[in-house]
């Protein structure tokens, strides 16, 4: 007698759905220097799948990095010391927390020095605020403004067209980014989607700090209208390194694979004295 639920019908849409749930786009990249020093290329690995992603980066010594997005959450995992920090909405409030009791701090300390000692100090925080993140927020500075424009130039990466974008900071050009259209890339409108939650997530976290996050990198994605598969870093006007796409294509990817391995432990992230632990 069959069991219910057992027909061949049942198991071949058990075996799609299973298949369905972990369809998704691999991408592999190239990072390296453009100068003279011979220096070896990093590799960089992409998964996406279902509004998740799994990055690796494969240093010249040999070294990885691992980075994961999933719900709202980022995961830097540390394969040498098995541990990990995660940026989420508990982190940014836990952390904007730190640097509201800082700035309180810093501005007792300041109140209560001479004058000309008042204004150097100023101008410190002022330069390092100009960086960005936490400090700009504890000096109340005002961040480097950043700008992307489509320059109407086209490259081909990988056999996919791109159309190339420079991000302007501070009235230099910084970078630039040649971006395929979704329909170009398998799976792009999910990366897409993906990206821009990071980009909202990230935004989120930077404001907790008091700064806005609309001159960070991650903004770009809300702009471009379409996937970067070359970047180019510029110093001193001059090309220094890239990172380019050699390899798209669909792949399954294991669920395990967006998880925290067992054995590692979390490390807290902290702003002030401590912050490193």
């Amino acid at each position: 007698m069959r069991k219910p639920g057992m027909t061949v019908t049942a198991v071949l849409a058990g075996v799609t759905l299973s298949l369905a749930a972990h369809a998704g786009v691999y991408l592999e990249s190239t990072d390296k220097s453009l100068g003279s020093n011979g220096e070896k290329a990093s590799v960089s690995k992409m998964w996406f799948d279902g509004g998740r992603m799994r990055t690796e980066r494969t240093q010249p010594d040999g070294d990885s990095q691992i980075v994961v997005f999933k719900n709202q959450s980022m995961y830097m995992l540390e394969p040498k010391s098995k541990s990990y920090r995660v940026i989420d909405k508990a982190t940014a409030e836990r952390m904007g927390s730190q640097v509201s009791e800082a700035k309180k701090k810093m501005e007792e300390r300041m109140a209560a020095m001479p004058p000309e000692q008042r204004q150097k100090m100023q101008e410190m925080m002022a330069k390092m605020g100009a960086k960005g993140g936490a400090m700009a927020g504890l000096a109340g500075a005002k961040p480097p403004e950043r700008t992307v424009k489509n320059t109407g130039r086209t490259e081909t990466v990988a056999g996919v067209k791109c159309t190339i974008w420079e991000a302007i900071v501070d009235g230099q050009k910084e970078e630039e980014l040649c971006a395929a259209a979704p329909s170009a890339i398998p799976g792009g409108d999910e990366i897409m989607k993906t990206f821009r939650e990071i980009s909202s997530m990230l935004s989120s976290f930077t404001e907790s700090f008091g700064s806005k996050g609309d001159n960070q990198p991650w903004h770009d994605m809300e702009k471009i209208n379409g996937v970067p598969i070359l970047t180019r870093d510029f110093a001193d006007g001059k090309a220094d390194s890239e990172m380019r796409l050699t390899v798209v294509r669909k792949e399954s990817v294991p669920g395990g694979s967006f998880e925290v391995p067992a054995g590692y432990a979390e490390k807290k992230m902290s702003f002030g004295p401590g912050a490193a632990q």
